[in-house]
């Protein structure tokens, strides 16, 4: 592999899911902070979910702040990438999941990424 074509791939993946005018790729690259959220939530997905408070736990302040975060959550949930569902055994927590159509959505991205590496 060499590094332009690495550098040439990031690029076109990035313009093309901030350009998109599918607003479910558009939201994953929308700044450095949605993208990590979107990371944090797909990596526990699977596990049940993540609570804001461990998603805070998890973002450096310098990438967000915790309003920031709620405000990247609520924005998530309004627009169906994400999922806000109630603990189990403690009705207060709050578990944010990937939608359906942003689990597709991040299925198909990390696809891309193993091909390229491959």
């Amino acid at each position: 592999m060499h590094f332009r074509n690495f550098v040439d791939f990031k690029k076109n993946e990035f313009y093309g899911l901030t350009i998109s005018k599918n607003y479910i790729k558009n939201f994953f690259t929308k700044s450095s902070l949605h993208y990590v959220i979107c990371l944090e939530i797909s990596c526990e997905t699977n596990n049940g979910g993540i609570s804001y408070e461990e998603i805070c736990s998890k973002i450096p302040n310098l990438i967000g702040s915790r309003t920031s975060i709620q405000t990247v959550l609520n924005d998530g949930v309004s627009f169906n990438c994400f999922e806000k569902l109630q603990h189990k055994l403690d009705k207060r927590v709050k578990k944010y999941v990937l939608s359906k159509d942003f689990s597709i959505m991040v299925t198909d991205w990390f696809v891309s990424q193993k091909e390229f590496f491959s």
